[in-house]
């Protein structure tokens, strides 16, 4: 119920990608946020994704990027954007230690947002990853929503 409530909460107000927080639908062990990065102009988002696992305290990282020709949204993975050496990788084949997954944004009415969120954006409400959960797959054991579940402070102390 509290769940439900948080969602409502966060739903209502508008909250900055780079603030929201999520989890997973059905599986409250896997939770996801964006933070503000310095991804440089190879990655126009200025956001990465973690999706950290609680039962084994894996933090997996993700840039956002939109699809070429295709039209696609997908995130590549990328190594710790927090360690100080950390630099974006080259589009074309930097390190990529999960690959590339699929992105499909949406707002609380299940809306496709058709593109990727960049820093400042309005959060998305659900979050899909639709070629997660193949054979082998470390960060995605299950194909479901991420929901938003709250919205970190600002800085300054307010709420969205």
């Amino acid at each position: 119920m509290l769940g439900l409530i948080l969602l409502a909460a966060a739903a209502t107000a508008p909250c900055p990608v780079e603030r929201a927080r999520y989890v997973l639908r059905h599986h409250p062990d896997w939770t996801a946020a964006y933070r503000p990065v310095d991804s440089g102009s190879d990655w126009p988002s200025g956001i990465a994704l973690a999706v950290h696992r609680r039962s084994t305290q894996e933090t997996f990282w993700w840039l956002p990027w939109q699809g070429g020709t295709d039209g696609l949204q997908n995130i590549a993975s990328t190594e710790d954007v927090t360690a100080p050496d950390w630099r974006p990788p080259d589009p074309d084949g930097g390190p990529r230690p999960q690959g590339n997954r699929q992105y499909l944004g949406f707002d609380a009415d299940y809306n496709l947002i058709d593109r990727v969120p960049r820093r400042g954006d309005p959060a998305p409400a659900h979050m899909l990853f639709p070629n997660a959960a193949g054979a082998g797959d470390r960060v995605f054991d299950w194909k479901d929503f991420f929901d938003l579940s709250g919205c970190s402070p600002a800085k300054d102390g307010r709420r969205a």
